[in-house]
Formats: structure tokens, C-alpha cells, sequence
């Protein structure tokens, strides 16, 4: 059962509950005898204790060691799911200990967002800021150091426009990054503006036990220039954005020019690439009236309103003509 489940699960599986499970070569790395731990795994405090006699106290003395929601929330799934799959198993007859605790409601700070910012944006996305490339000038040492400058004020360029590609796409389409680092140039139709995606993330396509390979969604035709510059780009490359030290790989992230993306005039410092999607989602919604369950199935949102509800901002805006008709039945 254990082996059925993705990598990133296992990982958490083996951290909470099972550190055993470990190989022997992360075991006997130099990041995991340097990395130290102050929490201890389920099966660290009760190694020696039948799993029949574990009991909700036991789970609270576990549970307990974690501040951090995220932590928190992750343990305590992870555990409940094993005692549910135990006792569904017939391993054990018991009640599930983890029934008396819930999940711990975590409390965001909200990323709003008005409407000049997502001008702004937008702005600079599609006309991405460059740098300007003073001329050569001096001699000698002079001129060597002017010339190193002017190679990495190339480099910051170009990486900052390939960052820009990368986000409008993102907000042309709504994917999630890691969708999109994972596209290939074989993926695109730019003839017929179709977008063949290969790596969805959320909407299972079909209920029987198979699974088609792609689904099929519309691009619009910014989106389609976009991969053609990148295609000119990377001339040989198989990913959409590869890694730049290894064309065969792609890109893991766009730090350095994402810092200097947010330093810009008008970008608020809280700005998140993962905030597209939310603003353009919230676009559609309420200044368009797109239709929530399309929105839905084009988000790969597993068909689930709740889930496009969730990337709302929730503008005031659209809320003003309730208060306006508030105020005219109240005759003020």
C-alpha cells in the first residue's frame, strides 16, 4: 500500500511516522546527519507499544510536539490514514484514536490586489523591463570592467524576459507553475491554439481505472507567440523553460529575476507568481461573467466549485450595486 503512493507521500510518511524507511544512502548523507530534528516520529515514541493499545492521549503527546500548522495538519492526516487503512484491513479492531482530534484552521494574511496594481502587472509582464546597455567606453582595465558589466546586465535581460514569458503565460492560461516547467514544445498545437497537457495536476479525467494521457485545452494566440520566442530561444530544448545548465532538464525556478520583478514601481511586495492565477480568476468571475463551472473544468479544478472559489479575491466592486439598492429602499 505504501509503495502505490507518490514520492512526495512517501517522503512525509516516512518523516512523521516511519523514519526507518529512509534509505540507506539519505541515511548516510551529509545534508540528513547535519539536518537536526526536534520533533520525533510516531514510530520513535511508540516503537514498543502494540498498535492495538495506542490510544487518543498518545496521539495528543504526538501531535503536541508540532507549533506550525502546516506541520500539524500534515502529521495528523497522514497518521489518521494509517490507522484507517489498518482497522479497513482487518490488522487491527479498534477505533481510529485520531477521531478525537481535527485539524488545526489556519489564518491567512490576505494578498489583495486593486485594480491599478493588476495594471501594473500586467504591464510589465508583456512589456517586460529592460536594463539599458550603456556603450564601451575607456581603455585598458576601464574598458575590461565595463565590458564584464555590460555581460551582466545581457544576462539579467534576458533572464528577466524569459521570467515574463513564463508569467504570461501562466496568466493566460491559469495553470499552476509546476504545470507549466514540465510543458514541452511537443505539447503545442500552434496551428489550431491548442495546448495538449500532459501534467494536470488536479482534474482526473476519467472515472474508470485508466487514465488518458492529456487533455486538450484552447490557448489564446499571445500564448502561442510566447512559445515561439521561446522555440527560437531554445532552438533544441525539450521543455518549454529549461534548466539554463542543462537543456535536458527544466527550469526549477526564476529567483533572482523574480526578486528584482517585485522591487518594481507599482508591484506590492507581497506579489506571488501563483497570485495569476487568483487575479485573473477573479476577473472572469466578476467583471465578465464567466460561467464558474467552465472556469472550473478549464482550471482543472477536478470539477469542483469550492476549489475556483478558493483562488477568489473577492472584489468589493461588484458588491457596490447591493449597497446602492440598500440604500434606495431605505429612501436615503
Amino acid at each position: 500500500h505504501f509503495g502505490d503512493k507518490s514520492e512526495e507521500h512517501r517522503a512525509k510518511f516516512r518523516r512523521f511516522i516511519a523514519p526507518w524507511l529512509r534509505q540507506p544512502d539519505i541515511l548516510n548523507s551529509r545534508k540528513y546527519k547535519h539536518h537536526k530534528r526536534l520533533d520525533k516520529a510516531f514510530g520513535e515514541l511508540f516503537e514498543d507499544e502494540a498498535l492495538h493499545k495506542i490510544k487518543p492521549m498518545n496521539v495528543k503527546s504526538f501531535l503536541d510536539q508540532y507549533d506550525s500548522p502546516y506541520n500539524y495538519n500534515s502529521a495528523y492526516a497522514l497518521l489518521k490514514a494509517f490507522f484507517n487503512w489498518t482497522i479497513r484491513m482487518q490488522i487491527v479492531d479498534m477505533r481510529n484514536p485520531c477521531d478525537a482530534f481535527s485539524k488545526r484552521k489556519t489564518i491567512r494574511k490576505r494578498r489583495d490586489y486593486q485594480p491599478d496594481q493588476i495594471r501594473k502587472i500586467a504591464e510589465y509582464i508583456f512589456n517586460p523591463p529592460q536594463e539599458m546597455i550603456p556603450a564601451l567606453r575607456g581603455d585598458g582595465l576601464e574598458r575590461r570592467n565595463a565590458a564584464l558589466e555590460q555581460g551582466h546586465m545581457t544576462v539579467r535581460n534576458e533572464a528577466m524576459q524569459e521570467l515574463c514569458n513564463f508569467m504570461g503565460i501562466l496568466l493566460l492560461t491559469m495553470v499552476r507553475p509546476v504545470e507549466l516547467r514540465k510543458a514541452e514544445f511537443s505539447h503545442f498545437d500552434l496551428d489550431q491554439l491548442i495546448w495538449h497537457k500532459h501534467n494536470t495536476k488536479g482534474i482526473k479525467l476519467s472515472k474508470a481505472d485508466y487514465e488518458y494521457e492529456y487533455r486538450s485545452v484552447p490557448i489564446h494566440p499571445k500564448v502561442a507567440e510566447l512559445v515561439s520566442v521561446q522555440k527560437a530561444r531554445w532552438p533544441g530544448a525539450k521543455f518549454l523553460f529549461p534548466a539554463r545548465t542543462d537543456p535536458t532538464q527544466p527550469r526549477d525556478n526564476f529567483r533572482k529575476p523574480f526578486e528584482r520583478f517585485r522591487q518594481l514601481d507599482g508591484v506590492p511586495d507581497y506579489f506571488q507568481m501563483y497570485d495569476l492565477k487568483r487575479i485573473l480568476t477573479s476577473l472572469l468571475l466578476h467583471r465578465h461573467g464567466v460561467r464558474k463551472d467552465m472556469l472550473s473544468h478549464y482550471e482543472d479544478h477536478k470539477g469542483n466549485l469550492e476549489t475556483t472559489a478558493i483562488y477568489d479575491l473577492g472584489f468589493v466592486e461588484p458588491m457596490r450595486p447591493i449597497v446602492d439598492e440598500i440604500g434606495k429602499v431605505l429612501g436615503l
